[in-house]
């Protein structure tokens, strides 16, 4: 029964797989102590990539060591706590044999987290995050059914032979909660990386935009060492910051010139309009303030409530800082050259205190280059609809051979003359005024 429910394990979202094989390894545990639960645990959690060399050797020696280690310790738990009490019967034997089995989990996955995080680079924290706390009831509620399974099987007459494998069923379908668990975790990830990605292709220039500022706020939040909670809203928030320019019509987004004063306030609109589009999502609700408050600034001068400081939450803050480096290292209609890093990093330290949080700039400031820095356009990876040549190049080269306009000009210098957005006070456009 171990082996059958060990053969299809499910792979969680960092990277650890786990199995339903807990049950039987726990219930020979309880029925023959540490040498029985260490020998099932060694045989009978072979999965079915080990049976097919896809695990090297190393890694199946591995795995099956934290398991054997896990239910011998269990069982040796057990057996201390059963001699010292006398008895293994009813609501007794049932409270020794959840010890122990909380003992085989949590020396199991302590030992499963660390080597996958040695292995992959990732945060302990943020493969158990991701992976062990989720299972984790469905794991522990696996002792009742490991300590039903142990009384059925000691049934005399031979009837435990026969109504023991019965607990095949519940086994297979804890495991199918786990798959469905994986499913719709993916589903819900792939399903905003796509509406992201909508937003993005209506326009070449402002491709992959999201997914880099989710990346870049993501980094700044690992070296902020903000909570793994805290980090995955604002990871999906950076993702779908922009979405509500959905709601912007083309003559204003994609516009290669300046922005008329009733333009300017349409466009402002966009994260009020985002904030609408995924607030009716439960589980988009967290990331919905920092959608609306994305282009506020730090001086309260921002749009489109001009709230300011720490009235603006933590992870719009970040996304801000982000969201303002990445537009000024690409490219735009309106903006054909893009800053150098060099120059961004001097437009985010010369507004830091104005636009951005002076304590998160020398965030960004401090990643890697290999983060920070766009990989190189691949035409293949573009849209059907952006395959075609963008008249805006045109219309924007004749007049600037280098790749300036004049709204690149007002965008470029922040001593700009100011400018009234939408209501919101007076303050000037900056290069990092993501407008397209």
């Amino acid at each position: 029964m171990t082996l059958i429910g060990s053969l299809l394990p499910v792979r969680l979202p960092a990277g650890t797989t786990v199995s339903v094989g807990f049950g039987p390894v726990l219930a020979a545990v309880a029925l023959g102590g540490p040498a029985a639960g260490g020998f099932v645990a060694l045989l009978g959690t072979f999965d079915a990539r080990e049976l097919r060399r896809e695990v090297p050797w190393y890694g199946t020696l591995t795995n099956h060591a934290v398991l054997v280690i896990a239910a011998v310790t269990a069982g040796v738990v057990h057996d201390s706590v059963l001699g010292s009490t006398g008895t293994s019967n009813g609501l007794v034997g049932f409270v020794i044999l959840a010890l122990a089995g909380v003992c085989y989990y949590l020396i199991n996955y302590l030992l499963t987290v660390t080597i996958s995080s040695v292995r992959t680079g990732l945060r302990w924290t943020t493969i158990w995050a991701q992976d062990i706390r989720v299972v984790s009831p469905n794991l522990l509620a696996l002792i009742p059914l490991a300590w039903l399974m142990a009384q059925i099987f000691t049934l005399p007459n031979g009837v435990g032979w026969w109504a023991t494998p019965l607990f095949v069923v519940p086994l297979f379908t804890t495991r199918l909660a786990y798959h469905r668990y994986v499913e719709t975790r993916e589903l819900f990830e792939q399903t905003i990386g796509a509406l992201a990605n909508a937003v993005d292709a209506r326009d070449r220039y402002t491709r992959g935009h999201s997914n880099r500022v989710s990346h870049i706020s993501e980094a700044m939040c690992r070296v902020m060492k903000l909570p793994e909670s805290e980090i995955e809203k604002i990871k999906w928030a950076g993702l779908l910051h922009d979405v509500g320019k959905i709601g912007v019509r083309d003559s204003v987004l994609l516009k290669p010139g300046p922005l008329d004063r009733e333009e300017r306030i349409l466009m402002n609109q966009h994260p009020v309009i985002g904030e609408e589009i995924v607030r009716p999502a439960r589980q988009l609700t967290p990331e919905a303030p920092l959608i609306r408050t994305h282009h506020e600034w730090f001086n309260g001068s921002g749009y489109p409530d001009g709230v300011e400081a720490l009235d603006i939450p933590l992870g719009a803050r970040i996304l801000t800082i982000a969201d303002a480096y990445e537009a000024m290292t690409s490219a735009r209609p309106y903006r054909l050259t893009p800053l150098t890093h060099e120059q961004a990093v001097g437009e985010l330290e010369k507004f830091s205190g104005i636009q951005f949080d002076p304590e998160i700039v020398p965030v960004l400031v401090g990643l890697d280059r290999e983060i920070l820095d766009r990989p190189p356009d691949r035409e293949d990876e573009l849209p059907t609809m952006l395959h075609q040549g963008d008249p805006r190049d045109k219309s924007s080269g004749s007049t600037e051979p280098s790749g300036g306009s004049e709204r690149a000009a007002a965008e470029a210098s922040p001593s700009a003359k100011p400018q009234l957005l939408g209501g919101t006070p007076s303050r000037p456009t900056l290069a990092s005024d993501d407008v397209s």
